[in-house]
C-alpha cells in the first residue's frame, strides 16, 4: 500500500501546514477519531456489561456484542465530527494563511503514495482485517447486533488495532522517535506563525471569531512552545528581544522597528540590581553548573574518541581513496563537535560568572557593604594595578574605529536632502547623538586604561635602572617614577576630545 491519507490543502507550503514525517501519516485526525471512539466503546462496553440490567433491561447481549455495537456507532459519529472539524479548520484558517504566502496553494488530496510505510497503512490493513472478520457473521442466526453496526464496529476496531500496532512497530524500529522529534520541531516552528498572525491585524480580519480565539490562544498563551532558537536568536524570526544586561551597549538589533534607535539602550545598573530576582538567577546558575559539568564530560569523551580515530587513521592503510576521504571527514566532524561543545561550556561558564556577579552586587547593595564587596574576583590577575591591559585597549580601538565610521554615516544622513532621509531626520539626529556618546565613552575608557599601562611601563623602566645601579630605597624609586618625563610614560598620549558639530 504505502499510502498517506487525507492530505490537507497547502501541505508543506507554509509553516502552519507542515508536512508530517511519513511514519506518522499525513493527517492525525483519522487516527484520533478511530482510537478515541474505540477506547470510548471499550469503556462503555465494560460499564454496560457490569450494569447490564440498568443499561439494557429488556434484552441481553454479550460483552463482545456490546463492544462491537458501541464501536460502530461511536466510530461513525467520531469520524463524521472529525471530518467536519477538519474541513472547517482548513477552510477557515489554513487555506487563508497559505494563500497569503503562496499564489496557488496545493489542493487537498484523498491519498498519496509515499516511499515508506506509514501508520495509515496499518490502519487500512487493520480495517481490511476487520471487514474480513465481519463476513462470517453474515451467516449468524438471530444476531443481537445489526449487520451494518457489526461491519462498522469490527472495521473500526481493526483500524484501531492497526494504528496502535503500527505505532508500536515504528517505536521498535526507532523510526517513530525520529519522526516525533521532527514533529515536535515542526510544531514549535508552527507556534511561531501564530505569533506573527496574531499581530497582523489585517490578516486577523479574515477569520471568524472562533478562529481568532484559536489564534490568540496559541500565539499569546502558548509562547512556551516556541522553538528554542527564538530565545537564542530572536532576530532571525522577526521578534524583538529584550536587551540583556551583560550585552554591549554598542549592540544593535537588526529586527528592531523602522523608527527604533540604532543602539540598544543601556540599562541603569542600580535599577537592574534592585529589580533582580535572586531566586530566579540562582536557579539559572544551578542549571548552568549542571550543564557545564555535562558538557565538559562530553567534551573529554569526544576528545578521547577523536584521538582513537586519529591513531587508527595514521596507523592504517587506505587503498580506497573514497573510504579515506570518509575517514578524514569523520576526524573533521568530531573536531567540529568538540569545538562546539567546549564553546557551549564556555558560554555556560560566562553565564555562571554573570549570575554570581549580579547576586554578589545585589547583596552588597542591600547591605550597604564597602567597595571590596562589589569587586569581581580575579584569581588569574594577582596585581590588578600592575596589569598591562593591552588586549582590552586593542578591542576598544576597534570599537572606536567603528563608532567613528557610524558618526560619519549619521552626519551624512542628517545633511542628506533625499526624501527618505528628510523624513527620518529626527531619528538620524538621535542616532548621531548616541554615536557621539559612544565615542566619548570609549575614549574615556581607553584613556584610563592607557594611563594605567603608561604608569606600569614607567615602573618597569625604574626597576630596570635600579637593577643596573643597585637597589635604592623605596622612596627614591617612587620619586624617580613621579619625576619621569612624559616621554618615558608611554609616549604621553594626549586625551582626545571629539567635537563633532551637527550641520543642518
Amino acid at each position: 500500500m504505502v499510502l498517506r491519507l487525507f492530505i490537507p490543502p497547502g501541505e508543506g507550503q507554509h509553516h502552519v501546514v507542515p508536512k508530517r514525517p511519513d511514519p506518522l501519516g499525513a493527517n492525525a485526525t483519522l487516527q484520533y477519531a478511530v482510537v478515541s471512539s474505540t477506547a470510548a466503546a471499550a469503556g462503555y462496553a465494560t460499564f454496560a456489561a457490569r450494569y447490564q440490567r440498568r443499561v439494557t433491561p429488556k434484552r441481553t447481549a454479550s460483552g463482545a456484542a456490546l463492544f462491537i455495537r458501541s464501536s460502530g456507532r461511536l466510530g461513525l459519529w467520531a469520524i463524521g465530527v472529525a471530518a467536519a472539524a477538519n474541513a472547517y479548520y482548513h477552510e477557515s484558517f489554513t487555506t487563508i494563511v497559505v494563500s497569503q504566502a503562496v499564489e496557488n496553494p496545493a489542493p487537498p488530496k484523498l491519498y498519496e503514495k509515499t516511499e515508506q510505510y506509514t501508520v495509515e497503512d496499518g490502519a487500512l490493513a487493520g480495517a481490511a482485517a476487520g471487514i474480513v472478520a465481519f463476513l462470517p457473521t453474515l451467516f449468524m442466526r438471530r444476531p443481537t447486533v445489526s449487520w451494518w453496526t457489526r461491519m462498522m464496529g469490527m472495521t473500526n476496531i481493526g483500524a484501531c488495532a492497526g494504528v496502535i500496532s503500527s505505532h508500536a512497530y515504528f517505536q521498535y524500529t526507532g523510526e517513530r522517535q525520529k519522526a516525533m522529534e521532527e514533529l515536535d520541531r515542526q510544531r514549535r516552528r508552527r507556534m511561531l506563525e501564530f505569533h506573527h498572525i496574531f499581530w497582523d491585524k489585517m490578516l486577523m480580519q479574515n477569520f471568524d471569531p472562533l478562529i481568532q480565539g484559536y489564534i490568540r490562544h496559541n500565539g499569546v498563551f502558548r509562547a512556551y512552545n516556541l522553538p528554542a532558537e527564538v530565545y537564542d536568536a530572536p532576530e532571525r524570526f522577526g521578534i524583538l528581544s529584550a536587551p540583556a544586561a551583560e550585552h554591549s551597549s554598542a549592540a544593535t538589533d537588526p529586527a528592531a522597528p523602522e523608527n527604533a534607535a540604532y543602539y540598544i539602550p543601556a540599562p541603569d545598573w542600580t535599577q537592574h540590581l534592585q529589580a533582580l530576582d535572586a531566586a530566579s538567577v540562582q536557579s539559572e546558575i544551578n542549571d548552568c553548573v549542571r550543564k557545564r559539568h555535562a558538557l565538559l564530560r562530553e567534551a573529554d569523551f569526544v576528545a578521547h574518541h577523536l584521538s582513537q580515530k586519529q591513531y587508527a587513521f595514521v596507523h592504517s592503510a587506505h587503498p580506497d581513496n573514497a573510504e579515506k576521504q570518509v575517514r578524514i571527514r569523520e576526524l573533521q566532524l568530531l573536531a567540529i563537535a568538540y569545538n562546539r561543545i567546549r564553546a557551549s561550556a564556555d558560554e555556560a561558564d560566562r553565564r555562571i560568572f554573570a549570575g554570581e556577579h549580579w547576586l554578589r552586587q545585589k547583596a552588597a547593595l542591600e547591605s550597604q557593604a564597602p567597595r571590596e564587596a562589589w569587586l569581581a574576583r580575579h584569581p588569574a590577575v594577582s596585581d590588578t594595578e600592575g596589569h598591562d591591559p593591552s588586549l582590552i585597549i586593542a578591542e576598544l580601538a576597534k570599537l572606536e574605529e567603528q563608532f567613528k565610521n557610524e558618526v560619519n554615516v549619521f552626519e551624512s544622513r542628517v545633511r542628506s536632502r533625499a526624501q527618505e532621509d528628510v523624513e527620518k531626520r529626527e531619528k538620524w539626529i538621535k542616532d548621531l547623538e548616541d554615536a557621539r556618546t559612544m565615542l566619548r565613552a570609549v575614549d574615556s575608557i581607553s584613556w584610563e586604561l592607557e594611563e594605567q599601562g603608561s604608569r606600569r611601563e614607567v615602573e618597569r623602566k625604574v626597576e630596570a635602572n635600579m637593577a643596573k645601579k643597585g637597589e635604592p630605597g623605596k622612596g627614591e624609586g617612587l620619586a624617580a617614577a613621579e619625576e619621569a618625563p612624559p616621554s618615558e610614560r608611554g609616549g604621553g598620549r594626549r586625551r582626545r576630545k571629539w567635537r563633532i558639530r551637527l550641520r543642518h
